[in-house]
């Protein structure tokens, strides 16, 4: 099966506001392309949140091409081509706001979407995000770099065609239940469940793995624990339910109790006091107080949970 899979960030709350977008080409169910570009938004505007999620800073696209002088470098990657993206309704809003402000028009082109398709073939997951589905998969990747994104989304569709057999859209999105999603025209139509479909055969390994699970480390045992931001791996009640398993205590805000605050944030060293949370800040000043107190990002906290 040949398709595009892609993935954009943006610099602000806007969805027109790209500022990296990633490429994956798949030929024959196999990756023979990556792509990845920063894009200078339009307003040339950086929210804190979006900084915190991406990492990508106004420094980093000051000098990068708005999104109308990049089109005709990527357009053919668009145009008549199966495109897919994670939570695909956030991309091609992205993609269709962008083009809107500068006028541009639609592609025409099919897509689906690997969250919709996930939902219903890995329906028994406790979430459908991207790392959590990757994880399954026994995929792991920089999460919210567009270029790896565009590539984990492209290994779950690659997946779900490897186990059911297909090398077809159309066959897939029939047997997994989903109906694939347009684009041209200046029209659009979502990528949306219809029924209930087969079920991956991997939820017997997911099951038994479960039911067996045994922690073995007692990193957080008697612990303080605070949560900052949303994970990208799991969901807060699930890190919760995990801490607590493994005989920690979650709390809601940071306190001069506080052992461990757990945060999605790669490097806190790099943002500055107003672009942190207030957890974070408080954080801050209380290890500047000579707490012990220790703030974890979110990859340090899974290499926990792997031990």
């Amino acid at each position: 099966m040949n398709f595009i899979a892609i993935d954009f960030e943006t610099a602000n709350e806007k969805r027109a506001s790209a500022c990296s977008l990633g490429i994956t080409v798949v030929k024959d169910n196999k990756i023979i392309e990556e792509k990845y570009w920063l894009i200078k938004p339009k307003p040339f505007r950086f929210e804190s949140r979006n900084i915190i999620i991406h990492g990508i800073r106004e420094e980093d696209a000051i000098n990068e091409k708005e999104f109308d002088e990049l089109w005709p470098e990527i357009k053919s990657y668009f145009e008549n081509n199966l495109v897919i993206a994670h939570n695909a309704s956030f991309d091609f809003s992205v993609l269709r706001n962008t083009l809107d402000i500068y006028n541009l028009e639609y592609p025409n082109l099919d897509y689906a979407c690997t969250l919709v398709a996930s939902k219903l073939f890995y329906g028994y997951l406790n979430n459908h995000k991207l790392n959590t589905v990757n994880r399954h998969l026994g995929y792991k990747f920089n999460h919210h770099h567009a270029s790896a994104d565009a590539t984990a989304a492209a290994n779950i569709l690659i997946n779900i065609s490897k186990e059911l057999n297909l090398n077809n859209i159309d066959d897939i999105a029939k047997t997994v239940g989903f109906k694939l999603g347009c684009v041209g025209n200046n029209t659009y139509s979502p990528c949306k469940k219809i029924r209930e479909g087969v079920v991956s055969k991997r939820w017997e390994d997911y099951e038994y793995n479960n039911n067996i699970f045994s922690p073995e480390t007692d990193y957080f045992k008697d612990k303080i624990v605070v949560f900052t931001g949303e994970l990208h791996s799991m969901s807060r009640a699930e890190a919760i339910k995990i801490i607590n398993d493994l005989g920690g205590i979650t709390r809601n805000s940071v306190t001069k109790k506080t052992n461990i605050l757990i945060t999605n944030v790669k490097n806190v060293e790099d943002l500055s006091p107003n672009q942190m949370s207030n957890k974070l800040r408080a954080a801050v000043n209380y290890i500047n107080q000579e707490q012990d107190l220790i703030i974890m990002n979110e990859e340090k906290f899974e290499k926990i949970l792997e031990v």
